[in-house]
């Protein structure tokens, strides 16, 4: 006789301390990343920085750095690298976490965890609304943005070097990868 385990949600782990790592929920099972990498960290920075400088100036709402948990389903909660959302659906920021789809999630690849990024949270974040997804692969050197029709994600565009970062939900931002993903 096999017993069945317990599905986690937010409620089971939202008091845990900070320091435990990135941890997630992938349909009610608790996934821990390890830290990420120096270059990991420092394009999540470079990145955040622009992005966030653009959405402060143009007063277009909320964004925002890992650790932030994102509960799309009581079963489905993770901690994107970076997210945004709309100045009108402020009402998901909530103290300790968003309550429903960002407008905007961006993921920096890690190789240690490459197929998560690319396949599952791609699925969840289109299953859940996340309007625009964006995968930022640094071993490629590039960002793919993809948008959300149809409950599936469109390709927006591969951006490279020399290119301009394809994007709907932050309009008007001209953001070339070199800047963020360049090797320092």
């Amino acid at each position: 006789m096999s017993v069945a385990a317990k599905k986690l949600t937010w409620d089971d782990i939202k008091d845990w301390p900070e320091d435990a790592g990135r941890t997630e929920i992938v349909d009610g099972e608790l996934v821990m990343s390890p830290t990420p990498a120096t270059r990991h960290q420092r394009i999540c920075t470079l990145l955040g920085v622009e992005i966030f400088l653009f959405v402060r100036q143009a007063n277009l709402g909320e964004f925002l750095s890992s650790p932030m948990h994102v509960i799309l389903a009581p079963h489905v909660h993770y901690e994107p690298d970076l997210c945004f959302i709309a100045k009108q659906r402020q009402d998901i920021v909530k103290e300790k976490f968003i309550d429903g789809p960002p407008d905007l999630i961006i993921e920096v690849i890690s190789e240690s965890n490459r197929t998560h990024d690319t396949v599952v949270k791609f699925q969840h974040y289109a299953q859940y609304g996340v309007g625009e997804y964006w995968l930022v692969d640094p071993r490629d050197n590039e960002i793919s943005t993809w948008r959300l029709e149809d409950n599936e994600y469109v390709l927006l565009g591969r951006a490279r070097s020399g290119d301009r970062v394809a994007t709907k939900v932050l309009s008007g931002l001209e953001l070339d990868p070199s800047g963020v993903l360049g090797e320092r």
